[in-house]
């Protein structure tokens, strides 16, 4: 097991470059999630293990045009996912 109790988990959302400000400025109000990268298709935001579950229903309930692809450990493999986006 890791050493921390708040581990980071990075999700990345399926989300139109027009509602990306929005999302991100409401995910930072309600769950302290921080945007870390973006291009026209995608958003990655960094939270916690425990608000990543509740985060991910939130963003599908309130926003029915962004989806969730993955959640991660690291940027690096929701990169990579994004890459298949395009």
């Amino acid at each position: 097991m890791k050493g921390s109790l708040l581990r980071k988990r990075y999700v990345l959302l399926r989300c139109p470059l027009s509602l990306q400000p929005r999302l991100s400025e409401n995910l930072l109000s309600s769950f302290g999630a921080r945007k870390k990268a973006y291009g026209d298709r995608y958003l990655i935001v960094l939270t916690d293990q425990f608000k990543k579950d509740s985060l991910c229903t939130f963003v599908e309930a309130e926003f029915p045009e962004c989806s969730v692809i993955t959640v991660s450990g690291s940027i690096r493999k929701c990169k990579s996912a994004a890459l298949g986006l395009h």
